[in-house]
């Protein structure tokens, strides 16, 4: 018995979760197997400031859709790494500014070759399902924009309270 499918609907985000930690756990792995000393958790962030170059911690929070406390730890991890610098705003002494440190940009650069197999093995992975995953998370994420599962539930229940 797996409760956790059975319960189908009632168990979806728990099922999403434990797909995102097994896929998290396995590059990982991978990660420490190639002795880089990385972490799957921290590739957006730095990805975006390879990008963007110089952003502050609200910014990163907006652009990945991560929570400002999740942010908040993950540069703080980087910069223990020291694969981030952090300066303040002269504009604002509370903002914090955060940018790639020359060792962040070589730890990129040595993980590409992981990175670009982890993206072909995703894509040969995802190919072996009945539906594109990718396009069908787009469209819920889309539908979940325009109107929250909070205020999904929250009106269903105005609409059918209890008796």
């Amino acid at each position: 018995m797996n409760l956790v499918n059975d319960l189908a609907e009632l168990a979806l985000a728990t099922r999403l979760k434990r797909l995102s930690e097994r896929l998290s756990q396995d590059v990982s792995k991978i990660y420490k197997e190639s002795e880089a000393d990385f972490e799957a958790k921290w590739y957006l962030v730095l990805e975006l400031l390879s990008r963007q170059k110089l952003l502050g911690i609200t910014e990163i929070s907006e652009l990945l859709q991560l929570s400002h406390p999740a942010v908040v730890q993950f540069v703080d991890q980087l910069l223990k790494r020291n694969l981030v610098k952090v300066s303040t705003d002269k504009n604002d002494a509370r903002r914090r500014l955060v940018a790639l440190s020359g060792a962040g940009k070589k730890l990129l650069q040595q993980i590409e070759p992981v990175l670009n197999v982890i993206k072909e093995e995703n894509r040969l992975w995802i190919n072996e399902a009945s539906y594109d995953i990718l396009k069908l998370l787009t469209e819920l994420e889309q539908a979940l924009d325009e109107r929250s599962m909070y205020q999904r539930i929250k009106m269903n229940l105005l609409q059918h309270p209890k008796t």
